[in-house]
């Protein structure tokens, strides 16, 4: 009888330790040597060892004229995703919300107020994790070693239009600034079609912007 009972035990215990080493979690860079991760794989999770997305979080805001560009971006640690190959990883991501003020003094969108509402990156206007090197932007054709982050951007009332920022991060007293500074440029990726009927026109600015830390 006790022979049995520690024979069971030992069955329970290897049985456990099996599991677990099943379910143990590979931790991967999201970015690494100059490569955008392969397809994601299962149990595993993809990290921003370098704080290339943690050095962006916080607000920025520049007002040029009556144009004004203000973003809020938060840090989401370990955001559970289903690939589109079903597989099941964690990774790092930046999400946001932002107010822009036309060059005409209008303010055509406003959601800083729900940057609060959703922990979910995909319930926000911005939202991404993808880095690059800077050199595959316009951002700077000297910056040969650094990185640059893409996320997607959305006008609310213009959602069908892919709209997409490259950011770059200028720490304090560098580049003969005295404050925290990120550069972006505004675009729309690639060709889309239109829905019937919608207008078509940019309502945000394309193009460059530099904005200032505000703490």
């Amino acid at each position: 009888m006790m022979m049995t009972r520690i024979y069971l035990i030992a069955i329970i215990l290897l049985t456990a330790i099996s599991c677990k080493a099943q379910f143990v979690q590979e931790t991967k860079p999201l970015y690494s040597n100059d490569n955008w991760r392969e397809i994601a794989q299962e149990n595993t999770y993809y990290k921003d060892f370098n704080n290339d997305l943690g050095r962006l979080v916080g607000t920025w805001k520049v007002t040029s004229g009556f144009e004004t560009f203000e973003l809020s971006l938060v840090f989401n640690e370990k955001y559970l995703t289903t690939s589109y190959t079903n597989a099941e990883y964690e990774e790092d991501m930046l999400y946001g919300e932002y107010k822009y003020i036309n060059s005409e003094g209008i303010e055509l969108v406003n959601s800083l107020g729900e940057l609060q509402s959703s922990t979910d990156p995909y319930e926000h206007l911005i939202k991404g994790n993808y880095i690059t090197n800077i050199n595959n932007t316009e951002l700077c054709e000297t910056c040969t070693d650094e990185l640059a982050v893409k996320l997607h951007i959305d006008d609310p009332q213009r959602d069908y239009i892919p709209y997409r920022m490259y950011i770059q991060h200028i720490p304090a007293n560098s580049q003969g600034n005295p404050v925290e500074q990120i550069k972006l440029v505004m675009r729309v990726s690639g060709t889309f079609t239109y829905p019937l009927g919608e207008l078509g026109d940019d309502r945000i600015r394309l193009g460059f912007y530099t904005l200032n830390k505000v703490e």
